[in-house]
């Protein structure tokens, strides 16, 4: 076998792969077992055997890695070498904030990317208590985009936060993603299609991630919907890292290993009591603690 440059992989199926070639070609291949992590996005090292089939070797070194907590503790990976987390809401299905508050806890913590919370579908009604959520994450610091497809300009703003980005998209099931790539991406529908077509690989982007270049510049990961998601485990003392609006109260607990539970004199909890931290949002905090020290003892 002769090596190469290295690939990007598009999408993962199982044991085989749909990975870029340096000249742009798309082609199936597969991994040796060594490699069974790879996932879409990685960048990887190939080689084509006297078969003409093409086989990856080694995966090369990753930026960062999106993984999630299954079952029992396993976890998963999900997409890797990632520069934007974009989280996917909409009024239908009611959103899942404690999902939302999770996956921003990665972004902080374990991608150390920016994330944005995108309201899709906006032309839809919205309650008035998911308006008031929406406009927290902004009081933070988090961006918060409202797109619909019959709405050319939000979209149209959105595409300018995704430039020049490998951005990964991720929510519910029935948010919208899939309308969302194929409207920010005209040729997406055909290109999975002709994959499908060609490969035997494409019929299966509703369930594994899949890499789409955008029509400018940048990337953007479609990642299929989930119905929630629990990051993995981190010392305890990390999660509080994860919210940012506790920033300007570390430090100034009577304890310097407080960890904002039940100590007392913590300006975290002060913080809370005073309305300067939404009560939801150091509650979606203590959940990811008390998880952590109920998986531990399981």
């Amino acid at each position: 076998m002769s090596a190469t440059a290295p690939a990007l992989v598009i999408s993962r199926y199982g044991s085989e792969m749909l990975i870029e070639l340096p000249d742009t070609d798309l082609v199936k291949a597969k991994s040796r077992r060594k490699n069974q992590d790879i996932v879409c996005g990685d960048q990887v090292a190939w080689a084509q055997t006297q078969a003409h089939e093409y086989v990856v070797t080694h995966i090369q070194p990753r930026h960062n890695l999106l993984k999630r907590r299954y079952f029992r503790g396993r976890e998963r990976n999900i997409a890797a070498n990632i520069e934007q987390l974009v989280i996917v809401t909409a009024s239908h299905p009611d959103p899942d904030w404690d999902m939302v508050d999770n996956l921003l806890v990665v972004a902080e913590i374990q991608l150390n990317v920016p994330a944005i919370v995108l309201h899709h579908k906006h032309d839809l009604p919205i309650s008035a208590t998911h308006s008031t959520i929406y406009a927290e994450y902004q009081r933070i610091g988090y961006p918060v985009y409202a797109t619909s497809r019959i709405d050319a300009a939000s979209l149209h703003a959105l595409l300018g936060t995704l430039n020049r980005q490998t951005s990964v998209l991720i929510g519910q099931s029935g948010v919208g993603k899939s309308t969302l790539i194929n409207t920010l991406i005209p040729h997406a529908q055909a290109l999975t299609q002709s994959l499908s077509d060609r490969t035997g690989l494409g019929q299966h982007t509703t369930s594994s991630a899949f890499y789409y270049h955008l029509p400018t510049a940048g990337a953007i990961i479609d990642t299929p919907g989930i119905r929630d998601f629990t990051p993995s485990q981190f010392a305890t003392s990390q999660w509080q890292h994860g919210f940012r609006e506790f920033a300007p109260y570390l430090g100034h607990c009577r304890f310097h290993n407080c960890l904002h539970i039940k100590e007392p004199d913590c300006a975290v909890k002060n913080a809370v009591e005073n309305g300067k931290i939404s009560q939801r949002r150091y509650t979606s905090y203590l959940q990811l603690v008390t998880q952590q020290s109920t998986d531990k003892t399981n």
